[in-house]
Protein backbone atom coordinates (compact mmCIF):
# COMPACT_ATOMS: atom_id res chain seq x y z
CA UNK A 1 0.00 0.00 0.00
CA UNK A 2 2.67 2.39 0.65
CA UNK A 3 4.61 2.30 -3.00
CA UNK A 4 0.58 3.01 -4.21
CA UNK A 5 0.37 5.79 -2.11
CA UNK A 6 3.89 7.01 -3.65
CA UNK A 7 3.19 6.39 -6.61
CA UNK A 8 -0.19 9.08 -6.49
CA UNK A 9 1.36 11.66 -4.40
CA UNK A 10 3.91 12.22 -7.22
CA UNK A 11 2.00 12.00 -10.17
CA UNK A 12 -0.24 14.76 -8.88
CA UNK A 13 2.97 16.96 -7.97
CA UNK A 14 4.24 16.39 -11.99
CA UNK A 15 0.45 17.39 -12.79
CA UNK A 16 0.74 20.30 -11.00
CA UNK A 17 4.07 22.06 -11.79
CA UNK A 18 3.58 20.88 -15.54
CA UNK A 19 0.43 22.88 -15.47
CA UNK A 20 2.36 26.25 -13.91
CA UNK A 21 4.85 25.63 -16.98
CA UNK A 22 3.18 27.01 -19.72
CA UNK A 23 3.09 30.42 -21.16
CA UNK A 24 1.54 32.47 -23.78
CA UNK A 25 2.74 35.23 -25.68
CA UNK A 26 1.25 38.23 -27.00
CA UNK A 27 2.43 41.00 -29.23
CA UNK A 28 2.86 45.43 -28.08
CA UNK A 29 3.18 47.38 -31.12
CA UNK A 30 5.29 50.68 -30.60
CA UNK A 31 4.37 53.24 -32.86
CA UNK A 32 5.11 57.14 -34.09
CA UNK A 33 3.92 58.54 -37.49
CA UNK A 34 6.27 61.55 -38.27
CA UNK A 35 4.37 64.07 -40.16
CA UNK A 36 6.11 66.75 -42.44
CA UNK A 37 6.66 69.85 -40.28
CA UNK A 38 8.40 73.07 -40.75
CA UNK A 39 8.38 75.74 -38.39
CA UNK A 40 10.40 79.75 -38.65
CA UNK A 41 12.56 81.16 -35.43
CA UNK A 42 11.81 78.00 -33.29
CA UNK A 43 14.84 76.98 -31.52
CA UNK A 44 15.19 73.40 -30.78
CA UNK A 45 13.83 73.97 -27.17
CA UNK A 46 10.23 74.89 -29.02
CA UNK A 47 10.00 78.12 -28.02
CA UNK A 48 9.25 80.97 -30.38
CA UNK A 49 11.61 83.77 -30.53
CA UNK A 50 12.23 86.69 -33.07
CA UNK A 51 15.04 87.67 -35.47
CA UNK A 52 16.61 90.80 -34.54
CA UNK A 53 18.82 93.24 -36.88
CA UNK A 54 19.80 96.07 -34.30
CA UNK A 55 20.94 99.13 -36.35
CA UNK A 56 22.21 100.55 -32.50
CA UNK A 57 22.64 104.48 -31.78
CA UNK A 58 22.85 106.14 -34.89
CA UNK A 59 24.37 109.66 -35.20
CA UNK A 60 24.23 110.12 -38.77
CA UNK A 61 24.09 108.97 -42.13
CA UNK A 62 27.28 109.82 -44.03
CA UNK A 63 27.56 106.47 -44.48
CA UNK A 64 26.26 103.38 -44.65
CA UNK A 65 25.25 101.81 -41.47
CA UNK A 66 25.40 98.10 -41.35
CA UNK A 67 23.91 95.71 -39.25
CA UNK A 68 23.13 92.05 -39.13
CA UNK A 69 21.37 88.77 -37.04
CA UNK A 70 24.25 88.04 -35.14
CA UNK A 71 25.25 91.45 -34.68
CA UNK A 72 24.73 93.94 -31.38
CA UNK A 73 23.09 90.53 -29.72
CA UNK A 74 20.11 89.57 -32.76
CA UNK A 75 19.30 86.63 -33.22
CA UNK A 76 19.84 84.74 -36.57
CA UNK A 77 16.32 83.33 -38.57
CA UNK A 78 16.01 79.91 -37.58
CA UNK A 79 14.15 76.61 -39.16
CA UNK A 80 13.28 73.48 -38.01
CA UNK A 81 12.04 71.19 -40.59
CA UNK A 82 11.32 67.37 -40.59
CA UNK A 83 14.36 65.52 -42.11
CA UNK A 84 14.12 65.09 -45.92
CA UNK A 85 11.71 67.63 -46.01
CA UNK A 86 12.24 70.48 -48.66
CA UNK A 87 11.22 74.61 -47.46
CA UNK A 88 11.82 78.07 -48.57
CA UNK A 89 11.40 81.34 -46.47
CA UNK A 90 10.11 83.85 -47.99
CA UNK A 91 10.30 87.81 -46.55
CA UNK A 92 7.46 90.33 -47.04
CA UNK A 93 8.56 94.06 -47.13
CA UNK A 94 7.49 95.03 -43.60
CA UNK A 95 5.24 97.16 -42.63
CA UNK A 96 5.87 100.80 -43.50
CA UNK A 97 7.33 99.78 -46.59
CA UNK A 98 7.01 102.57 -49.70
CA UNK A 99 6.72 101.40 -53.25
CA UNK A 100 9.58 98.36 -52.93
CA UNK A 101 11.86 100.42 -50.03
CA UNK A 102 11.62 98.87 -46.49
CA UNK A 103 11.39 101.89 -43.95
CA UNK A 104 11.59 101.86 -40.19
CA UNK A 105 8.80 103.88 -38.40
CA UNK A 106 8.92 106.41 -35.56
CA UNK A 107 6.02 107.93 -34.72
CA UNK A 108 3.32 108.71 -37.64
CA UNK A 109 5.58 110.66 -39.83
CA UNK A 110 9.20 109.82 -39.60
CA UNK A 111 10.85 106.43 -41.86
CA UNK A 112 14.19 105.20 -42.18
CA UNK A 113 14.72 103.60 -45.09
CA UNK A 114 16.87 100.24 -44.98
CA UNK A 115 17.41 97.04 -46.85
CA UNK A 116 17.82 93.27 -46.28
CA UNK A 117 20.69 91.07 -47.67
CA UNK A 118 21.66 87.45 -47.79
CA UNK A 119 25.42 87.54 -47.41
CA UNK A 120 27.66 89.70 -45.62
CA UNK A 121 28.91 91.67 -49.07
CA UNK A 122 25.04 93.21 -48.87
CA UNK A 123 25.30 92.24 -53.03
CA UNK A 124 22.17 89.82 -52.87
CA UNK A 125 19.12 91.95 -51.85
CA UNK A 126 16.48 90.08 -50.05
CA UNK A 127 13.34 91.62 -51.75
CA UNK A 128 9.91 90.06 -50.94
CA UNK A 129 9.89 86.60 -51.98
CA UNK A 130 12.07 83.86 -51.73
CA UNK A 131 15.43 84.28 -49.47
CA UNK A 132 16.82 81.46 -48.18
CA UNK A 133 15.95 77.40 -48.99
CA UNK A 134 16.86 74.52 -48.11
CA UNK A 135 15.82 70.53 -46.92
CA UNK A 136 15.11 69.72 -43.40
CA UNK A 137 17.72 67.64 -41.42
CA UNK A 138 15.19 67.30 -38.24
CA UNK A 139 17.40 70.06 -36.59
CA UNK A 140 17.07 73.91 -36.51
CA UNK A 141 19.71 75.37 -39.37
CA UNK A 142 20.33 78.97 -38.55
CA UNK A 143 20.65 81.58 -41.41
CA UNK A 144 22.24 85.76 -41.09
CA UNK A 145 20.56 87.98 -42.65
CA UNK A 146 22.73 90.94 -43.49
CA UNK A 147 20.97 95.08 -43.06
CA UNK A 148 21.73 98.17 -44.05
CA UNK A 149 20.70 102.05 -43.78
CA UNK A 150 22.08 103.68 -46.93
CA UNK A 151 24.28 106.83 -46.91
CA UNK A 152 22.37 110.06 -47.50
CA UNK A 153 19.30 109.09 -45.73
CA UNK A 154 17.52 111.76 -44.00
CA UNK A 155 18.58 111.67 -40.11
CA UNK A 156 14.93 111.93 -38.53
CA UNK A 157 14.08 113.36 -35.16
CA UNK A 158 15.20 111.10 -31.96
CA UNK A 159 13.86 107.78 -30.72
CA UNK A 160 13.30 104.57 -31.16
CA UNK A 161 12.37 103.13 -35.01
CA UNK A 162 11.21 99.77 -36.29
CA UNK A 163 9.93 97.78 -38.64
CA UNK A 164 8.64 94.16 -38.66
CA UNK A 165 9.43 91.81 -41.80
CA UNK A 166 7.14 88.71 -41.27
CA UNK A 167 9.02 85.71 -42.66
CA UNK A 168 6.62 82.59 -44.02
CA UNK A 169 8.17 79.28 -44.47
CA UNK A 170 6.54 77.23 -47.27
CA UNK A 171 7.17 73.38 -47.52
Amino acid sequence: MRKLGYLALTTVALMSSNAMADTATGLLTVKATVVKSCAVNTPASGTASNAVIDFGQVTSFSQNVDASTSTAGGAKISVLCSNTTPWTVAFDNGQHVDGSQRRMAGGTSEFIPYDLYSDTGRITSIAAGTAYSGTGNGQVQSYDVFGRIPAGSTLPSPGVYVDTVTMTVTY
